[in-house]
């Protein structure tokens, strides 16, 4: 059960509880958006007439909807609001309740109706207050696909396992509470002025700051030539034969880091919105280069619809296939490379990565692939180029599918070495399953 609820006084609905070291909040104001592309100016604009700067967003099937709440009720970005963290798993029409401590009459009240937590439905209240909130719901004819109620209510229902729920492992990003930007306070404004009157007085500092860092990136660029010549070199007289420069062009270093894979794909999925003008997402693929999502039509929902809410959105107009009735939507992305690093033995990186995703609850497969070196082009009237020597490291290939997000599943993961291909998400019964693709190179 829950460990403890804030005890701090307060003067709203808005009450903390503590479970395993997190924070969840109960008695958001929920608010339905109604722009598709716009939703998060018109959060801004809510949270500004109302005086209310922290916020979340849920992305249901039906309903785009925000909660907001105030930082003056004790609460911080990075919280998690508790009728979100549920909806995320029970899905889109249910009713729970259950009670915070043994020897408190003090429960917990969450409702989701179309997708949508009921306003006054996310709460924490006395048995009498839960029970006749629940009575008030049943009154208004509405019908919950499950509802979880205790025993002692005597109101049917079956309990909720509120441990599971809440577990670390089912926590994602899109359930914590994030601060509001309204525009700049006094003091931003000031710090703005001070920080403008640093850039003008410095400029001329900074263009001497950028000849020198050119002239240190110049002298590591030589350095680098120099020693892959000698590198080459080495490798010539080991193996008695001229080697080819492709010897040692190794593939991770031309391919983007893990943490910036990840947050380059993740920006633009966050971005997505789960039904735009009727047509609904399906799934989304990034590559590195691209975000490929792909939405499929429903009711009476038209192309042109599609056509003129994405307008300006992506990078390219809507790709429509299966007659009409599904569209693909092109986001490019640019991602830089992560240069060289040093590999370690492959059962020690086997070991650490398998390891960290276990912890997550992730059944991963690394499998052994062909390591290829692209043979150089030869040259007329030249001898034959040499084959090139057997590659010094080993790849392997990484596969997983998940319920959480990449981004809390590989931040603070031993990456050394690994290179993502590709990241999936694909929507299914409500709930957005990923896959991941990448490589692991190991000595």
């Amino acid at each position: 059960m829950v460990e403890q609820i804030s005890n701090k006084p307060r003067t709203t609905r808005v009450l903390l509880l503590q479970h395993r070291g997190k924070s969840f909040v109960t008695g958001l104001r929920w608010q339905p958006l109604g722009s598709v592309t716009g939703y998060k100016k018109e959060a801004r604009q809510f949270g500004r007439e109302h005086l209310l700067d922290i916020v979340v967003v849920r992305r249901a099937s039906t309903i785009i909807q925000a909660g907001f709440v105030a930082r003056s009720d004790g609460v911080t970005k990075g919280m998690y609001s508790l009728a979100a963290t549920l909806a995320g798993q029970l899905g889109d029409s249910w009713l729970a309740a259950w009670k915070t401590a043994t020897d408190l009459d003090q429960y917990v009240l969450i409702a989701v109706h179309q997708g949508g937590v009921i306003s006054g439905c996310d709460m924490i209240g006395t048995a009498a207050e839960v029970q006749a909130r629940v009575a008030q719901q049943r009154r208004r004819g509405i019908s919950f696909a499950h509802e979880y109620l205790p025993p002692e209510f005597d109101m049917g229902g079956m309990p909720i396992d509120v441990e599971e729920l809440l577990k670390p492992s089912r926590l994602k990003r899109e359930y914590r509470l994030r601060p509001l930007a309204f525009g700049l306070s006094k003091r931003e404004l000031v710090q703005g002025i001070i920080f403008s009157c640093l850039i003008a007085a410095g400029a001329f500092g900074w263009s001497q700051w950028q000849d020198h860092q050119q002239r240190i990136a110049n002298q590591a660029a030589a350095q680098g030539e120099q020693r892959h010549s000698q590198e080459l070199a080495r490798l010539q007289l080991q193996q008695r034969v001229e080697q080819p420069p492709q010897a040692l062009e190794y593939p991770w270093a031309k391919r983007p880091s893990v943490a910036d894979f990840v947050e380059h794909c993740s920006n633009v999925f966050y971005l997505l919105p789960l039904s735009i003008q009727g047509w609904l997402f399906s799934d989304a693929l990034c590559d590195g280069t691209q975000v490929l999502s792909s939405y499929k039509r429903s009711g009476n929902s038209t192309a042109d619809d599609l056509v003129a809410a994405t307008n300006g959105h992506f990078s390219d107009r809507p790709a429509f296939f299966d007659e009409g009735n599904s569209a693909t939507l092109k986001f490019d992305i640019s991602i830089p490379a992560a240069d060289e690093e040093p590999l370690s033995e492959a059962i020690e990186m086997l070991a650490n990565l398998s390891s960290w995703l276990h912890s997550f609850s992730q059944e991963p497969t690394l499998k052994e692939v062909p390591v290829v070196i692209p043979m150089a082009p030869a040259i007329p009237g030249q001898p034959p180029v040499p084959p090139p020597p057997p590659p010094q490291w080993k790849q392997f290939e990484l596969r997983y599918a998940t319920g959480i997000t990449p981004l809390d599943s590989l931040t603070g993961a031993p990456v050394q070495g690994l290179r993502l291909r590709e990241i999936r998400a694909e929507y299914q019964a409500g709930l957005l399953l990923w896959s991941v693709t990448g490589d692991l190179y190991a000595k």
